[in-house]
């Protein structure tokens, strides 16, 4: 995790100085050093993702890019003038910040910001900003703890991260000819990283993921900071779960997509006469980042926008007007070429997609599950700030972004391509959307010290949270803060809630070598991120819009159905994969054309077998009646298996951990050989096998590390093995939060530990 921040960080922190001094020059060290980071990386994100969009990225031209960025942004930041005339009007306030431009050539203007400025410096609490930065800096724990997220997302930018590493493109990888279409800049930064630490794809992503979480974290406690709210954005932050459960699920560039907002914060809630051109260019530039990112943070920070000309018109103010409009026109030609790709380039491929609903309506429950402590908080803080500019410009920007989700409504009206992207675009708005505009709201409420611009003379601005309510808040966000991070540090020993069986894992490193095709399955578990050069994979994910010249995986998958071994000499694919999460395993080992090459935990690489002189197994399903003392839990992959040879249904036999249990078998004549695939919910205790009769060893060791297992045992006598007994270590399961119980993936949410058993293997005396 350290390599990766510092090649992030190493690159883009003086650029990044170097903007944050330009949109915001009353900032001290201190502010920029929180704003540094976020800022940078939106500049590296862009960088990156341009590059791409070019068809001209590699590690070395993007290297020798932020070099020049980085000289450019070394000569802006030392470069002063001597001559007051010559200065920037951003150098003006940094001058008037440290005292050094005379009275009575510095604007009436420049003197009031800096005043006020300097008073949020002096007001600044130690402690609460300490607290803050812990609290930050959590978002990191999760790569230190596990090598792979949680959620399945991940894997499709890994798959793109990986293809921008090896070919410098986003053409489609393995038997497949076409490209994605999906934004850029987070995979090809991630493949900066890949090649530059030596990590595979996956973990680059992962760990740049998280890092991103981090500094946007700063960067929204640096912007609120302009406000004398810094230290309480980070704990208004903590009042919601919508950006923490989003980046815990591996949606990486949704929320990398937020960087633009704190561009957004910094330059569109401030006074009329403190915003000059710099500051427009500094929100195209946000914007065109942000596109290049993801296209939800595009649409969130052009509503900030659109709210703030809407209420800046409602000021009785010409010169703020015209500013507005040479903001608007800008803004404007940015928001138009964005529509314009959308509507030639994305909306056409969507013709025969219906509107996309995945979580229902992304403003009505989800938004009550993730945000709906801070939008109780939000709702509050917004009945007092509704008298200020700033507040008026926040309650808006949450109201548009609300009115935006009814397109969720409409969930299946077809022909409507623009609906359809913009369905698909926003599909889990209510995690990312709603939690940085209500966060904004509530800071300003907590914080006692702002200077928000009332909208008459008559309105009131001394409106805070009473100092009681603020501590009370401010320590349930710390509670919650450590009761967070001891559930990550929990779900670290929880690998069977990954999207890949640890067998999986094991067997990338035995394609090394192999020679043509091989078959994967169309599912998260047979998309291979890291597979060796030269090796080819028939299944790739449909991340974003996938363009298809050709492809092998549907006619592959009919010619194993069918044991057309004709298909796969041709194609020159004579081996296959597969997990035990998955399904086509049940169908090579009933097979005498698919051998054994190698296994690991229930995942078995194949080789075909011309001759049909593979050993055949016979597989049986285990049911819950089969096992006493068991209950029956839903797999939480059932909605990716679309074939059920074996019977098996959505349910599977759960026996909790210390709870001891029999389970009946059917030994068929001849079997020499039996292996249990089971999987282990979280690391238990020792967890062991007894077969009194008919195993060539009464008593058995399990592996008892979470995840999916395959266990062989030897079969002395068919007829006399009936059952088997299962026992424990421990007399007690442990207890533990189960993130698939919010997803819906599950049913339970207070989980415990043990053990889901699934099917049988018998190999036949031949």
């Amino acid at each position: 995790m350290l390599a990766t921040a510092l090649v992030v960080l190493a690159p883009s922190i003086m650029p990044g100085w170097a903007l944050s001094s330009v949109l915001d020059g009353s900032g001290d060290r201190f502010r920029k050093a929180l704003l540094a980071p976020a800022l940078g990386l939106l500049l590296l994100f862009g960088v990156s993702g341009l590059l791409v969009v070019l068809d001209l990225w590699s590690p070395v031209l993007l290297g020798v890019l932020l070099v020049g960025l980085n000289i450019v942004a070394y000569r802006l930041i030392h470069q002063r003038h001597e001559e007051v005339a010559k200065r920037t009007r951003w150098q003006q306030l940094e001058a008037a910040m440290h005292g050094e431009v005379a009275e009575e050539t510095t604007a009436p203007s420049l003197s009031e910001e800096a005043e006020i400025q300097l008073k949020f410096q002096r007001h600044r609490s130690t402690v609460l900003y300490a607290l803050s930065m812990v609290v930050a800096a959590s978002a990191l724990l999760s790569p230190l703890l596990q090598s792979l997220p949680f959620g399945v997302d991940w894997i499709g930018f890994a798959m793109l991260t990986q293809q921008l590493v090896l070919e410098g493109t986003l053409s489609l990888p393995g038997t497949n000819e076409g490209f994605w279409t999906y934004p850029p800049a987070f995979p090809s930064t991630a493949a900066w990283v890949a090649i530059i630490t030596g990590l595979d794809a996956g973990r680059a992503v992962f760990q740049l993921g998280h890092y991103t979480l981090f500094v946007l974290l700063l960067g929204i406690m640096g912007a609120m900071d302009r406000h004398g709210a810094g230290a309480y954005a980070m704990f208004a932050m903590g009042l919601g779960l919508g950006l923490f459960a989003k980046t815990f699920d591996s949606g990486f560039p949704s929320v990398a997509s937020q960087l633009g907002l704190v561009v957004g914060i910094l330059v569109l809630f401030r006074h009329a006469d403190q915003r000059h051109r710099h500051h427009t260019l500094g929100l195209c530039f946000a914007l065109f980042s942000v596109s290049l990112i993801h296209p939800t943070g595009a649409i969130y920070l052009a509503l900030l926008l659109l709210s703030h000309v809407l209420h800046g018109l409602a000021l009785d103010d010409e010169e703020h007007h015209e500013r507005l409009r040479r903001l608007a026109y800008i803004a404007s030609a940015f928001i138009t070429v964005g529509f314009a790709v959308a509507l030639v380039v994305m909306a056409p491929r969507l013709f025969d997609e219906a509107v996309f609903s995945e979580y229902g309506w992304q403003g009505g429950k989800p938004l009550l599950v993730y945000n709906g402590v801070l939008l109780v908080v939000a709702a509050v803080a917004a009945f007092g700030l509704r008298t200020t500019l700033e507040g008026r410009i926040a309650i808006t920007w949450f109201a548009l972004l609300w009115v935006l989700s009814v397109v969720h409504l409409i969930e299946g009206l077809r022909n409507v391509p623009v609906l359809s992207l913009l369905s698909y675009t926003l599909y889990s708005m209510a995690l990312h959307a709603y939690h940085v505009p209500l966060a904004v709201l509530v800071a300003w409420w907590m914080s006692p010290h702002t200077a928000l611009t009332p909208v008459n003379e008559e309105a009131s601005t001394e409106w805070t949270m009473p100092t009681g309510v603020r501590t009370v808040v401010v320590g349930l966000v710390l509670v919650g803060a450590m009761g967070a991070q001891s559930v990550a540090l929990s779900l670290s020993s929880h690998e069977e809630l990954l999207a890949v069986s640890p067998g999986d894992l094991v067997l990338r490193d035995a394609l090394d070598g192999i020679d043509g095709a091989v078959y994967t399955e169309n599912m998260h578990w047979g998309y291979v991120w890291n597979a060796p050069v030269g090796v080819a994979m028939t299944s790739i994910p449909t991340l974003g819009l996938v363009h298809i010249d050709s492809s092998q995986q549907a006619a592959a998958t009919q010619a194993m159905f069918y044991d057309n071994i004709t298909y796969f000499m041709e194609h020159n694919m004579l081996h296959a994969l597969t997990s035990p999460m998955g399904t086509m395993q049940w169908t090579l080992a009933t097979s005498p054309y698919w051998g054994v090459a190698a296994e690991s935990d229930g995942a078995t690489l194949w080789r075909l077998h011309p001759d049909g002189d593979a050993q055949q197994h016979l597989l049986d399903g285990i049911e819950e009646e089969d096992c006493t003392a068991c209950i029956t839990r839903l797999d939480p992959w059932r909605d990716h298996k679309f074939r059920d040879p074996l019977g098996l249904g959505e349910d599977r036999p759960f026996l909790p951990e210390g709870t001891e249990g029999n389970l009946s078998v059917v030994t068929p004549e001849g079997a020499v050989k039996m292996c249990m695939t089971y999987e282990v919910i979280g690391a238990t205790g020792g967890l062991y096998l007894r077969g009194p009769e008919g195993l060539d060893r009464p008593y058995h060791g399990l592996r008892s590390d979470a995840g999916y297992h395959q266990a062989c045992f030897g079969v002395d006598d068919p007829t006399r093995l009936t059952e088997v007994q299962i026992e424990w270590d421990r007399d007690e399961p442990d207890r533990w939060l189960n993130p698939l119980g919010l997803s819906g993936r599950d049913t339970v949410l207070f989980d415990r530990t043990g053990v889901k058993f699934h099917w049988l293997t018998w190999m036949i005396e031949e």
